[in-house]
Formats: structure tokens, C-alpha cells, sequence
């Protein structure tokens, strides 16, 4: 009887375990799987706000170029004091929304970079053009 008792123990302690694993796999599944409809959604939400961040950066650009047109030189184009401002304003924004201002200024760095190379294009291209439609002589007097 003694041997029954402990087989019936051992057979029950078997039993438990083996639910306790299935209900712990079961709850890591369902956690999982809860996990991962969670990063879809998060994914989702990140590409609405990329669509939202390229057309904001895309009209920026449209600012960017009109601006130009009034651009004369290089030093214009650059505007370091311009720039030094800029970063300092998104670096506030950036701590004013709860993000850390590094990022921002890193995009706003990257950013300032390649719209620079645009204008300095744009004014390059303006520059040939004028020189083009210019009459011969009126370029030989110009530097």
C-alpha cells in the first residue's frame, strides 16, 4: 500500500508538473505573442511618424530652397552664427519634448549638412546660368 501511495504521490506530482509547464509555456506564449502584436503595432506607429517626419523634412527643404534664390555667396550659404542658432533651438525643443538633445542635434547637424550641399549646388547652378545668359562682354569684367 505504502508503494501505491507513493506511486499515486509520484504520479501526482508527475501530473502537476507537467501542467505547471504547459500552463507556464502556454503564458509565455501568450506573453509572447502579446509582445509581438505589441512591436507590430509600435512598428506601424513609428512608419506613420516617419511618413509624417519626411514630409515635414520636405517641406523644410521647399523653405530651404526658396531661400536660396536670396543667397548671393558662400558665406550666405553657410551662415555659421545661423547654424549655431538652430542647434541651439533644437536642442531646447528637443529637451522640452523629453527627448535627448544629442539626437536631435545630430539629425539637425546631419540635416544642415546636406541642405548646405543643396544650396551651394542650387547657387552653383544659378551662377553658370547667369554666366551663360550674360553677353561676352559683360562677364570678362565680372569675378
Amino acid at each position: 500500500m505504502t508503494a501505491g501511495t507513493t506511486g499515486a504521490t509520484t504520479g501526482s506530482a508527475a501530473g502537476a508538473s507537467t501542467r505547471t509547464t504547459a500552463a507556464t509555456t502556454a503564458g509565455t506564449t501568450a506573453g509572447t505573442t502579446a509582445a509581438a502584436q505589441r512591436i507590430d503595432e509600435l512598428r506601424l506607429s513609428v512608419d506613420a511618424l516617419d511618413r509624417q517626419i519626411v514630409g515635414l523634412l520636405a517641406q523644410r527643404t521647399l523653405v530651404v530652397r526658396e531661400l536660396t534664390a536670396f543667397k548671393t555667396d558662400e558665406e550666405t550659404v553657410r551662415s555659421p552664427g545661423r547654424v549655431a542658432q538652430v542647434i541651439e533651438k533644437v536642442r531646447s525643443l528637443a529637451v522640452e519634448e523629453g527627448m535627448p538633445p544629442g539626437i536631435a542635434e545630430s539629425v539637425y547637424r546631419t540635416l544642415i549638412t546636406e541642405l548646405t550641399d543643396l544650396q551651394m549646388e542650387l547657387l552653383a547652378e544659378r551662377r553658370a546660368s547667369a554666366g551663360r545668359a550674360a553677353p561676352a562682354g559683360a562677364r570678362e569684367g565680372t569675378a
